[in-house]
């Protein structure tokens, strides 16, 4: 016979039982008022206090649902974690949870949550937008339009699944069909910025900027203050601007772009080249340190900055950055390519070509190494060996002009590397062949016009212009006929901004050596700072000219 007292005991707890289930029940209700209401806050204690009372799996789903409008994700999906323990065939707690992992940018649980919620009957757009969007993360952009277009299938008026679809087309290179998809979100949702920037980038890939530049300008219509839109659509119509070649406008797009992403390295680099194209080599090594002063490890920037310092003249410095992008990336072809050139200009053919053999065994099909590879060896056949050093050095004091490019427009959130295109241009006319004459070593004069030479051109290379002209005086002083010297001494006048002296020297040079490649070149850049358009295109074509194989 059971004891009266256990009984009894039993009566009680199971009164108490029935008292706290029916406290949770009342808890949990009022939570739900509460949810409707859009008092979150309180819904969340409602539904803690269902919990601590009872807990149910629809007490944890409708507090995970408190917790997101409360910005408290993580706590959410521990909750939903506990109720998918409790209920694991429904499909709203998998679908909840996948959205949040996703957020969090746990993509493959993501996937693998709403794959669940999919098979177990959430076959609504939302979740098919949702599971769409993941797909795409993982670059699987097929699956994506294939989940887009279930999404669409269930609502026609969604214009995210639209846009959702767009995106994952373009991402195929589908542009003109990701724009009809754009077109529709459009007409769905005309005050949407984010497709209004996809479509706009869309037009940019298809090559019509005018049309892209328009969709930018809405965007900014919609969205003029300095928030992350505007910031895109700034950076997006400043690459456009600057593919029509109307560098003002792309540079005031930038300019503004940076005040509101003032550390976004792929900016300075966009900005620089625009600087670079109309010249503004100063300028364009500012925002190029200012790259590397962000993002010493970026590869894109020392590659930018090393371009920037061969166009001034500083070899060493621009040789010393290529070296760094090569350490930095050393599976990146262009690194190759812009050291390669380098040397080539610098006439240090054997070691340009077996950069640009590197920059070909990365890049097959690198059309631009391969031609600058196709240089150096005519270059390196058309020298002749000598016996006797020559009468004076050959090689030119300054290289060529970086012919840099203007980058496309890209998707702000994922920017496209700088490149900086070869130096690329014939070198000076060939050794004179002297007979082979064996001579004896002579010991170098330190008060020859070489050795003056060349300390002047050391001193050049480390920006000391009044030391170097001064070294590059006495070489003259003592050989009137030493065309690199006047060469020389002209191009450092010229960074010194002396026009007028720049022009003397380089005349000389080309009087004393009329197929001085490089002295062509310096003086069509000193014509053109002096406002003489004519003769600078006059001695660009001579170069031209005098460098065809």
């Amino acid at each position: 016979m059971v004891p009266l007292k256990f009984v009894c005991c039993l009566l009680i707890g199971a009164a108490a039982n029935a008292g706290d289930a029916k406290k949770a029940q009342r808890d949990f209700e009022q939570g739900l008022r509460y949810e409707q209401a859009g008092k979150m806050q309180e819904a969340y204690w409602s539904f803690s206090q269902a919990l601590a009372e009872n807990p149910t799996d629809q007490a944890y789903l409708h507090r995970a649902r408190a917790q997101v409008a409360l910005n408290a994700p993580l706590k959410a999906i521990d909750d939903l974690s506990h109720a998918s323990g409790m209920a694991p065939n429904n499909a709203e707690i998998f679908l909840l949870r996948g959205a949040l992992y996703a957020k969090q940018g746990e993509k493959q649980k993501a996937l693998d949550d709403l794959n669940k919620a999919i098979q177990l009957g959430a076959t609504t757009s939302d979740a098919y937008s949702a599971r769409g969007g993941v797909e795409e993360l993982l670059g699987h952009h097929e699956r994506a339009v294939e989940d887009y277009s279930a999404a669409i299938r269930q609502r026609l008026d969604d214009p995210e699944a639209w846009k959702g679809r767009g995106t994952a087309l373009a991402a195929m290179g589908r542009y003109r069909d990701a724009i009809d998809d754009y077109d529709q979100s459009i007409r769905l949702n005309p005050n949407l910025a984010a497709t209004y920037i996809e479509r706009g980038f869309a037009y940019g890939q298809l090559g019509d900027f005018r049309r892209g530049i328009d969709d930018f300008d809405k965007v900014l219509r919609i969205d003029p203050g300095s928030g992350p839109s505007s910031g895109k659509a700034l950076t997006l119509r400043g690459a456009a601007y600057a593919k029509l070649k109307d560098y003002d406008a792309a540079i005031a797009d930038f300019t503004a772009a940076l005040k509101i992403f003032p550390k976004d390295v792929y900016l300075y680099l966009a900005r620089s080249s625009v600087y670079a194209a109309r010249e503004e080599h100063e300028s364009a090594l500012a925002d190029r340190e200012e790259a590397v002063r962000l993002s010493p490890d970026s590869a894109e920037a020392h590659l930018a900055r090393g371009g920037s310092y061969h166009q001034l003249g500083l070899h060493e410095k621009g040789l010393a950055d290529r070296n760094e992008a090569i350490r930095l990336r050393p599976d990146m072809p262009e690194a190759w390519l812009a050291r390669g050139s380098a040397y080539f200009l610098l006439h240090e053919y054997e070691k340009a070509a077996a950069d640009l053999q590197q920059a070909l065994k990365l890049r097959p099909d690198y059309a631009e190494a391969r031609d600058v590879l196709a240089k150096t060896n005519a270059a390196m056949e058309r020298t002749t060996v000598v016996t006797m050093p020559p009468a004076f050095p050959t090689r030119p004091v300054e290289p060529e002009p970086v012919r840099e490019t203007v980058p496309a427009p890209a998707p702000a959130v994922t920017a496209a590397p700088v490149v900086v295109p070869a130096l690329v241009s014939a070198p000076p006319p060939a050794p004179v062949r002297t007979p082979a004459i064996a001579a004896a070593p002579k010991k170098s004069d330190p008060n020859s016009a070489d050795d003056h030479y060349k300390k002047g051109r050391d001193l050049l290379y480390q920006s000391k212009y009044a030391e170097a002209i001064a070294e590059l005086t006495q070489a003259i002083e003592l050989r009137r006929d030493l065309a690199l010297a006047y060469n020389a001494r002209g191009f450092t006048y010229h960074l010194m901004r002396d026009e007028r002296r720049a022009l003397a020297d380089l005349d000389e040079a080309i009087r004393l050596n009329p197929k001085y490649v490089n002295a062509y070149h310096n003086r069509a850049v000193a014509r053109k700072a002096s406002g003489d358009a004519a003769g600078a295109a006059a001695d660009l074509a001579k170069e031209r000219d005098l460098s065809r194989p």
